[in-house]
């Protein structure tokens, strides 16, 4: 305290002998209280007479000017100048002509300076301003300057409050030979016992020369901040940090070295340092091989709780620790893939290493296909495949070949189906599927793929027997054979599992289903891949009639030989009729009525007549057939 006073006194001494200066005009008639100050600026003629007398007076007015552009004033004795500038304040006297003074204004400029925090409830004040001769500096704002600081290099002035608080500081600035009227700045300060410890948040690599820093600054605090190249301990004072909370740090090399910064938050009033943890970049490197893209990197472990890979612009994954590399074998070649390393603090800082881009390749040849699947419909046939998920296809080729022949390329696709509306089971076809991937590279030969053909045979019984050909196509081959039937319209009859044969005969018999329908369902012995199936194969199975060649409508011996009649299977109608040798028709049904052997109730004699019958079967068809019968006795 009794510094504080001994520089009050001082102050009040100063302010007091300045407060009486006297300023003489140009010809020394006048005398002004100031004549320098900051805007507004108000000057005071104290003395008009100092060589004469009764001047300036009611009786003998003098005609003042303020030398600003104002209209001249008798007896003006107080003149104010709002703006700054150089004024020629004159004065005319009625006897002895006009005297003058200049007067200077400056603008009121709030003097520049930097507070900053120190331990133990202290503060330090540097004044950054070189507008003033003069900085006094009120540490409390109470109108009781503690220290006066000449205008020199970064002046500074320290000052210890006792307790913890809030306070506001003012610093004005003054001219010598000048009024003390220009305006105070003020800033708030928070005295502390101890400073806090920094954290860098972000260090982010901008380029291959230089490294951006985040963190958050505290009010008041002067941070000092420190690089080490390629380790973390040897550390040097690199910039002084205020009031911002970014800094971008240039002319490094990022692609050969690695840095690390710490920051401090510094004590100006004991020069000491409280440190943060490093946070370092990394010599980032990537290497694009054959299949795989290599990350390499360097950078010190310390305080490393873990490491993220980003892919792309995506977190692709996090691994503890610190390590130094990745080697990424899930590209897709041809492709371009871009990515960064970022450390992970245990305080939370983060370290995000310069992102480093590449275009994957390959030269390994792809898979073959082997494993498709084959559904022969109305539409020709479909043809369904997998493929090694390790390889990006640009294009499929579909190749096929016609009983055996050279294979010619049929269709190109980007997808994984196909659907040939050439194809015909009578055509004998059978395809390859090879293709190329993003990388240029071809695959090896595709397996033979032979969709199943169905086919039947029908002897005169209507026992059929089917057939068909065995599937190519899966690399496991087939697990069973599974043989459908199916009545005209579609509908399903039977499900016979026929295991690995490739031919069943169906001799049941059937007197609703003249037309019936087969198909083939292939079952694969992998998992994952569609059943195959071969044409659908309609067969329709023959009226085949029976009919007499003789009968003895004489009311004697077996009543099945009393009547002539045509019978047959999958007969929906049939008309009949009868002709005598002569061409004469003697009976006529449409209802397949029996013939007795008589002609309008008169019973014909033996001889040959001849019989045509038309017919509708089940399968819709319409066909004819006749032949001849004989009477061979007559009833008596």
């Amino acid at each position: 305290m009794k510094h504080k006073l001994f520089f009050s006194v001082l102050i009040i001494v100063a302010v007091a002998t300045a407060s009486h200066a006297q300023y003489i005009s140009r010809l020394g008639r006048f005398q002004v209280d100031e004549k320098k100050g900051c805007a507004p600026f108000t000057v005071t003629i104290q003395d008009a007479n100092l060589i004469t007398s009764g001047e300036c007076t009611a009786g003998k007015p003098c005609l003042m000017s303020a030398g600003n552009g104002t209209a001249q004033q008798q007896n003006q004795f107080t003149i104010t100048y709002p703006q700054a500038g150089t004024f020629t304040l004159s004065v005319l006297y009625q006897s002895i002509g006009a005297d003058d003074i200049v007067i200077t204004v400056d603008p009121d400029i709030q003097p520049e300076f930097e507070v900053y925090t120190c331990s133990g409830l202290q503060t330090s004040i540097k004044i950054t301003d070189k507008n003033y001769d003069q900085y006094s500096i009120d540490f409390q704002n109470d109108g009781i300057p503690e220290t006066v600081i000449p205008n020199s290099n970064n002046q500074t002035a320290t000052h210890n409050y006792g307790v913890a608080s809030t306070f506001n500081i003012s610093v004005k600035g003054k001219d010598i030979n000048a009024a003390n009227n220009c305006s105070s700045k003020i800033l708030p300060f928070t005295s502390l016992a101890t400073l806090p410890v920094p954290q860098i948040n972000t260090l982010t690599v901008i380029d291959a020369s230089s490294v951006k820093l985040d963190f958050t600054p505290q009010q008041n605090i002067q941070y000092k901040l420190e690089i080490a190249v390629n380790n973390s301990t040897t550390f040097q004072q690199f910039q002084t940090l205020y009031g911002v909370n970014t800094v971008t740090i240039g002319n490094l090399n990022t692609e050969i070295n690695f840095y690390c910064f710490r920051l401090s938050s510094f004590d100006p009033c004991i020069n000491a340092n409280t440190y943060s943890f490093p946070v370092c970049s990394h010599n980032f490197d990537l290497a694009i091989n054959n299949g795989a893209n290599l990350l390499t990197w360097s950078s010190s472990p310390t305080g490393v709780m873990s490491t993220e890979i980003t892919k792309n612009g995506s977190s692709y994954t996090i691994i503890p620790g610190a390590p130094s590399s990745l080697n990424d074998v899930d590209v897709i070649c041809n492709t371009d893939y871009c990515y960064q390393v970022i450390n992970i603090y245990s305080a939370g800082s983060k370290s995000i290493s310069l992102e480093k881009c590449g275009k994957a390749f390959t030269t390994v040849n792809p898979t073959a296909i082997n494993n498709v699947s084959s559904v022969v419909d109305g539409n020709g046939v479909a043809l369904t495949w997998t493929q090694d998920p390790l390889f990006t296809v640009d294009e499929y080729a579909i190749l096929r070949n016609q009983n055996n022949a050279s294979f010619d390329l049929l269709s190109k696709t980007t997808t994984a189906t196909f659907t040939d509306a050439g194809y015909s089971t009578e055509g004998n076809f059978c395809y390859r599927i090879n293709y190329g991937d993003l990388c240029g590279n071809a695959s090896k030969s595709g397996d033979l793929i032979c969709p199943i053909r169905l086919s039947a045979t029908l002897d005169n019984k209507n026992v059929i027997t089917v057939r068909w050909s065995s599937l190519k196509g899966w690399r496991n081959g087939i697990s069973s054979y599974r043989l459908q039937k199916f009545d005209k319209s579609g509908g399903l009859m039977q499900t016979i599992n026929v295991g690995l044969d490739t031919v069943w005969i169906d001799d049941a018999p059937d007197a609703l289903n003249q037309v019936v329908q087969y198909q083939i369902i292939a079952l694969p012995n992998e998992t994952g891949l569609i059943n195959s199936m071969s044409n659908r194969l309609v067969v329709t199975k023959e009226a085949n009639l029976f009919y007499p060649n003789a009968f003895t409508p004489d009311g004697i011996g077996p009543v099945e030989n009393e009547t002539f009649t045509v019978r047959g299977q999958y007969i929906v109608k049939m008309e009949l009729k009868i002709f005598d040798r002569w061409g004469s028709m003697v009976f006529y049904t449409d209802e397949n009525n029996p013939w007795d052997g008589s002609f309008n109730g008169r019973v014909l004699p033996e001889g040959t007549y001849v019989w045509n019958a038309k017919i509708n079967d089940f399968a819709g068809r319409t066909f004819s057939r006749g032949s001849t019968v004989v009477i061979l006795k007559k009833k008596n």
